[in-house]
C-alpha cells in the first residue's frame, strides 16, 4: 500500500534520508524507532506528502488511500468533544448537515419546483449514511472517548473546557474514530495515563487497518507492533517481527559486523606491514603495488558499524544528603478544589529508601499529591509532614517551561546546584545526559523538547534533593535516555515517588505501588499487572454509606476465594441493571425499525408525490426524521450498554483467572 524507493531528504548539510527504501503492506502494524533528531517525524510528513522529497519516489496503492495523522494540537473550540471526535469523518458530518438542510427545505417549501429532486437526493444521502454506519457513529465515538479516560458527563462538554493534555486525547480519539487506511501515530501515549495506555493497546490490537507509530516505550511497542522499522544514520531497516525480536536480531547483527570489521582490520594491518616492509625493494615492487590496490579496494568496502561515534547517555546521580528514616507522613489529609474532593482523610507513611510508583487515571490527583508532598500545595485538612532534613525535588512538564531561555546549559545547571558545587561536578552530571564539551555552552532557547527534558532532569539531580518526585519524566526522552534514567533510578540511594505511563520503567525501579481510587490512597504490593487487570472493577464497583473502597483492597489481596466472590458479586450487581436496560433497549429498537420500514415503504408510493398529497408527504417525512433520530439514539444506547457489559465481563474473567 506504501512504497518509498531510494528516497532522499536533507536539511542543509544534515542528511535525514539517504537513498533508502521502505514498503508498508495493508494491515501491517509498524513500530518506527530511532534516536531523537534522526528524522522520524520528518518521515511521517513525507508519507503524508506535506514534506517534499529531495530524491527518490513515494507511491501509494491505491492512490486515493486515506492516511490519518495524529495532530499534535487541536484548536480550542466550543463544540463538544463528542462532536470533535465525529469530525474525524468529515464526510459523515457533511452528509448529516446536508440531510438536515434537505429536510428543512422540504418541510418549509413543499410547493417548490425542485421538491422532487430534493426527495431523490435525500434517498442518496440516506444510502451514503448507511454505508458509513452513521446510526452507530455517536456510540462508537463515545466508546473511544470513554476508553481514553473521559467520563460520560464529559462527552457534551466543549473542547475549550479541557487542558492541552486532554485535548490531545480528543485528537487521538478523532483519529481512531476516522479509521483511515493508514494511521500515523507520533508518540500516541504522551499525555495518557497507565490505564488509558492499556486500553489503547487493546484497541490497536483489534484494528484491521495498517498503522505506523513512533514511540520510545518498549513495552507499548512490543504489545502493539508486528513490524519494526529503525531510522538510523539516514537508512531505514525493516524487520518483520516484534520490537524485542528486532532488538535481539540487531545485537546478533552487530556482533557479526563487529567480527567482520575486526577481520577486515587485521587484513588491512597485514597489508600495511607488507607495504612498509618491502616498499623500498625493487624486486617486490609488483607485490607492493598489488597490495596497495587491494588495500584501496578493501578500504572502499570497509564495514561501517551502526551508531559508531555516538555515546550512550550514562546518568550518575549524586549521593543524596542524609535525612530522617521517616521521609514523609500523611495523617488524616484531605484536599479539595472548591466542591471537588480529591482526597479525604488519607493516611500514608513513606520511609527512607522507598521507591514508590503512584498509580491512578489522570485527573484523580496524582500530580496534586506530588505537589502536596513537595510543599507546593497545602492540604485543606490534616497534615503532610516531611521528616527531618528531607529536601524534596519535583520534576514535572512545567519544569521545561520554567527554564530561562537566555541561560546556557551550564548556567542553568549552576543556578540550582548547592553552594560549593564545582564545575567538574556540574559537567559530570550534564555529560551523563549527553551535554558534554562545548555543548554545555548552548543556549536553552535553541534546545529541542528532548534536550530541555534532559536539562530539567539534570537540574533536579544537581539540586541536592534527597526525596525525588517525578511526574512523567520520560516524556520527550528517546530510548537510550530512558534506559539511562532507568539505570540511574535503579542505583539511586535516596527516596522517590514516580508517576509514569511507562510500564517497563515502573516495573524496573519501583518496589511498591500506591493507587489513588475514590479519594483514597491505597498502598499495594509490587504486582503492577494485577492492578491493571482489576482497576476497572475497582472504579465501577460501588459501596453504600460512604464506606471506603473495600473492592480495591479485596481485588488486590492474595485471598483468592474472597477475591473471586467479591469479583462475581461486583459483576452481578453492576451488570444486572445494565442487562435490564439492554433488554428494554432491544425492544425499543425492534419497534422503531418496524416503524421505519413501514414509513419507508409508504414513501416509495409514487402517488404520494402527486398534487394534493404534499401535506401527507410532509408529515411522513417529519415522522421519518423523528424515527431515524430515535433509532440512532437507541442504537447508541445499545452499543454503550453492550460495551459496558462486555468490558465488565472481560475484566471479571481476567480477575477470576488470577484469583
Amino acid at each position: 500500500m506504501l512504497h518509498l524507493e531510494k528516497v532522499e531528504k536533507r536539511y542543509g548539510a544534515t542528511i535525514i534520508l539517504s537513498g533508502t527504501d521502505l514498503v508498508i503492506h495493508p494491515g501491517e502494524k509498524v513500530g518506527l524507532i530511532g534516536l531523537n533528531g534522526m528524522g522520524k517525524t520528518t518521515l511521517f510528513r513525507i508519507i503524508e506528502e506535506v514534506e517534499p522529497l529531495d530524491g527518490g519516489r513515494l507511491d501509494r496503492h491505491p492512490p486515493h488511500m486515506r492516511i490519518g495523522v495524529l495532530r499534535q494540537e487541536l484548536t480550542p473550540a466550543h463544540r463538544s468533544i463528542l462532536q470533535e471526535t465525529l469530525g474525524g469523518l468529515p464526510q459523515l458530518v457533511a452528509l448529516n448537515n446536508e440531510r438536515e438542510a434537505l429536510h428543512s427545505k422540504m418541510v418549509e417549501h413543499p410547493e417548490h419546483d425542485a421538491y422532487h429532486q430534493w426527495v431523490m437526493r435525500l434517498g442518496e444521502v440516506d444510502h451514503a449514511l448507511e454505508d458509513l454506519d452513521a446510526y452507530s457513529a455517536e456510540a462508537r465515538a463515545g466508546a473511544i472517548l470513554l476508553g481514553l479516560g473521559f467520563s460520560t458527563a464529559d462527552l457534551e462538554k466543549p473542547l475549550d473546557a479541557f487542558s492541552g493534555g486532554w485535548r490531545m486525547r480528543v485528537a487521538l480519539a478523532q483519529l481512531l474514530f476516522s479509521a483511515p487506511d493508514l494511521m500515523l501515530l507520533d508518540e500516541p501515549t504522551n499525555h495518557l495515563d497507565l490505564e488509558s495506555v492499556a486500553w489503547l493497546e487493546r484497541y490497536l490490537a483489534g484494528l484491521s487497518g495498517a498503522y505506523m507509530l513512533i514511540s520510545h516505550d518498549r513495552d507499548f511497542l512490543q504489545r502493539t507492533t508486528r513490524v519494526t522499522v529503525e531510522l538510523e544514520d539516514g537508512k531505514l531497516t525493516r524487520y518483520k517481527g516484534s520490537f524485542d525480536a528486532y532488538m535481539n536480531w540487531k545485537i546478533e547483527q552487530a556482533e557479526l559486523l563487529s567480527k567482520q570489521a575486526a577481520k577486515q582490520a587485521d587484513k588491512l594491518e597485514a597489508m600495511q606491514r607488507f607495504i612498509s616492509r618491502f616498499r623500498a625493494k625493487a624486486t617486490k615492487a609488483k607485490q607492493v603495488q598489488s597490495r596497495v590496490k587491494q588495500m584501496e579496494k578493501l578500504e572502499a568496502q570497509k564495514v561501517e558499524l551502526p551508531g559508531q561515534g555516538r555515546s550512550a547517555p550514562v546518568i550518575r546521580l549524586p549521593d543524596p544528603p542524609p535525612c530522617a528514616s521517616q521521609v514523609m507522613k500523611i495523617d488524616k489529609m484531605s484536599m479539595a478544589y472548591g466542591s471537588t474532593q480529591v482526597f479525604k482523610n488519607c493516611q500514608l507513611e513513606i520511609s527512607k529508601g522507598s521507591r514508590i510508583g503512584l498509580l491512578g487515571p489522570n485527573g484523580r490527583g496524582k500530580s496534586t499529591l506530588l505537589k502536596l508532598l513537595c510543599g507546593a500545595l497545602q492540604p485543606t485538612a490534616g497534615v503532610v509532614m516531611p521528616g527531618d532534613r528531607v529536601k524534596p525535588g519535583f520534576f514535572a512538564q512545567h519544569a521545561l517551561e520554567s527554564l530561562r531561555l537566555g541561560d546556557t546549559i551550564l548556567e542553568s545547571a549552576r543556578e540550582v546546584a548547592p553552594p560549593g558545587t564545582t564545575e567538574t561536578q556540574l559537567r559530570t552530571v550534564l555529560g551523563g545526559l549527553l551535554f558534554s564539551g562545548q555543548r554545555v555552552e548552548k543556549l536553552v532557547s535553541v534546545l529541542s523538547g528532548g534536550e530541555k527534558a534532559r536539562l530539567a532532569l539534570a537540574r533536579l539531580f544537581l539540586s541536592g534533593a534527597n526525596f525525588l518526585l517525578l511526574d512523567e519524566p520520560t516524556n520527550h526522552l528517546d530510548m537510550p535516555s530512558r534506559a539511562a534514567l532507568e539505570e540511574a533510578l535503579e542505583s539511586y540511594q535516596g527516596t522517590f515517588v514516580l508517576v509514569s505511563h511507562d510500564r517497563s520503567l515502573l516495573e524496573s525501579v519501583c518496589d511498591r505501588y500506591v493507587a489513588i481510587a475514590q479519594d483514597q490512597l491505597h498502598p499495594l504490593g509490587e504486582d503492577l499487572d494485577h492492578y491493571l487487570e482489576h482497576f476497572v472493577l475497582q472504579e465501577t464497583a460501588s459501596q453504600p454509606n460512604g464506606v471506603q473502597d473495600k473492592t480495591t483492597a479485596r481485588a488486590l489481596s492474595k485471598e483468592s476465594k474472597r477475591e473471586a466472590a467479591q469479583i462475581r458479586n461486583a459483576l452481578h450487581q453492576r451488570t444486572k441493571p445494565l442487562r435490564s436496560q439492554l433488554n428494554q433497549c432491544e425492544k425499543n429498537i425492534q419497534q422503531l425499525e418496524a416503524d421505519k420500514t413501514r414509513i419507508d415503504a409508504t414513501l416509495t408510493d409514487s402517488s404520494l408525490y402527486e398534487e394534493g398529497q404534499k401535506e401527507r408527504l410532509k408529515n411522513l417525512l417529519e415522522s421519518s426524521t423523528q424515527t431515524e433520530q430515535a433509532l440512532s439514539k437507541a442504537w447508541a444506547l445499545w452499543e454503550t450498554l453492550s460495551m459496558e457489559i462486555e468490558t465488565l465481563e472481560e475484566q471479571a474473567k481476567q480477575a477470576l483467572e488470577q484469583a
